[in-house]
């Protein structure tokens, strides 16, 4: 049930989407074995009351090429703004045209849908940002039933 294929990448308009996130600085790498650190902050910061989530988390990267560091924002959705708490910041997902591939599936083959998504900006000549995010289905212990959408924000 992956997604590999070209024809599962669709384009469309992102709407605004607002996140509780920490932001860091690390290679994509580093990515599996770090998300808890980040994202306890966010589910610690909303135990106490501060922020109102939706329990839908999301992971947005910027840069990070070719191995290199990425900017990240280990994130979740809320339903409305926030003011700062600790190191959870309330932040904007972008906006305007994205390409969207849906992956089900494992997380280990996440990067199928990330390679799927390029392979058609590069055969309907769009060009990516460098920013682009993961939203996360709710979780299951089945892996063959988790659903992750991987957007990539593209130029105008």
């Amino acid at each position: 049930m992956g997604t590999s294929a070209q024809s599962s990448v669709t384009l469309q308009r992102a709407a605004p989407r607002t996140i509780a996130a920490v932001r860091a600085r690390l290679p994509i790498a580093r990515v599996p074995a770090s998300f808890t650190t980040y994202l306890n902050q966010v589910y610690a910061a909303a135990r106490h009351g501060a922020i109102p989530l939706d329990g839908q988390n999301i992971f947005v990267y910027r840069g990070g090429a070719s191995g290199e560091d990425a900017d990240v924002e280990f994130g979740v959705g809320v339903r409305s703004s926030f003011e700062s708490h600790g190191a959870v910041t309330c932040c904007d997902l972008p906006t305007g045209d994205v390409a969207v591939a849906t992956h089900w599936g494992d997380y280990a083959q996440l990067d199928d849908a990330h390679a799927a998504v390029l392979a058609w900006c590069r055969a309907n000549g769009r060009e990516p940002t460098g920013t682009r995010w993961e939203i996360y289905g709710h979780w299951t212990d089945d892996p063959s039933r988790r659903r992750t959408d991987v957007y990539y924000e593209l130029r105008p």
